[in-house]
């Protein structure tokens, strides 16, 4: 507390006089001050909360049963990724073509073409009267045995200007604020972070062997998942971000990774389904803050 001013009108220094009227009404105000102390005369509180995203992809059996039950091809089965250019019908005009901003990787042509895909898997949440803090991100993207394969290195069948055997640099980990007067046009968004063209060498994580069965009392089974066989998977962490995002905004939280055919064949290692290359959990750390009652 800098000056008394802060409390009370009443001043009390030499040359005045200190009556107990006067004493009674700095009293008074320090006490209304104490029973409703501004927000500005104590150190915010906060509290951490976390956004969870978790999805365990179709094994290959699961695809294949899906497929022969429902006669939907198996490579169609992406959800709940979503493609990232939103391409227009026949005879209809689309106002949310892109649903990001930033993401176009190097070897991409024009959006719309063949050769522009991405995939993302994205959601959103409301904040509610007060603001908050984003305070980090993490993304966990687990490889097993034999299913949910990914070596996260380029092959023979790179990209333009890629090395094969050397690790991916073209994954997206994207906060977005969504424009509160058209939420649904996501041009008009404001991206509040993105993680783009980092060597996945920074991110390896290699998990020991582990030997379990999941059992065979479903239908499909999913048996064949053998676990962790010291493959290397990705953990990418980003701490401290210290983003503030201000009430009644919707935020957006992605993972855009490529899909992208090479002569009718994808890119390695990614595959015609990526979705179903690795296992992955997605988590947004923020702070609220604790109001006073």
């Amino acid at each position: 507390m800098s000056s008394i001013r802060r409390i009370t009108g009443q001043q009390f220094s030499d040359g005045t006089t200190i009556d107990g009227d006067r004493l009674e009404k700095a009293l008074q105000d320090l006490e209304d001050y104490i029973n409703d102390v501004p927000d500005g005369d104590l150190k915010t509180r906060w509290l951490q909360s976390q956004a969870v995203l978790r999805y365990l992809p179709f094994t290959a059996e699961a695809d294949t049963n899906l497929a022969t039950s429902t006669g939907i091809a198996g490579n169609s089965n992406f959800a709940p990724y979503l493609p990232v250019y939103n391409g227009q019908v026949a005879g209809s005009k689309i106002t949310n073509a892109y649903r990001f901003k930033g993401n176009k990787l190097p070897w991409q042509d024009a959006f719309g073409t063949a050769n522009s895909l991405q995939v993302a898997w994205t959601a959103s949440f409301a904040v509610g009267d007060e603001p908050m803090v984003i305070d980090a991100i993490d993304l966990n993207m687990a490889v097993y045995g034999s299913e949910y394969v990914n070596t996260f290195e380029y092959d023979s069948a790179q990209p333009p200007n890629k090395t094969p055997n050397a690790p991916v640099d073209d994954i997206h980990l994207q906060v977005s604020m969504d424009n509160p007067f058209i939420p649904s046009l996501q041009i008009l968004n404001s991206v509040l972070y993105h993680k783009y063209n980092f060597s996945a060498l920074h991110a390896q994580m290699t998990a020991p062997g582990l030997a379990f069965s999941l059992g065979t009392d479903i239908n499909p089974t999913v048996a064949s998942v053998s676990g962790p066989a010291g493959g290397t998977s990705l953990f990418i962490q980003e701490e401290n971000l210290n983003i503030p995002v201000p009430p009644g905004s919707r935020v957006r939280f992605s993972l855009l990774i490529p899909h992208d055919y090479n002569g009718g064949a994808s890119y390695a290692p990614w595959g015609l389904t990526p979705w179903r290359t690795f296992v992955p959990t997605m988590t947004l750390t923020f702070l609220e803050r604790l109001e006073r009652d």
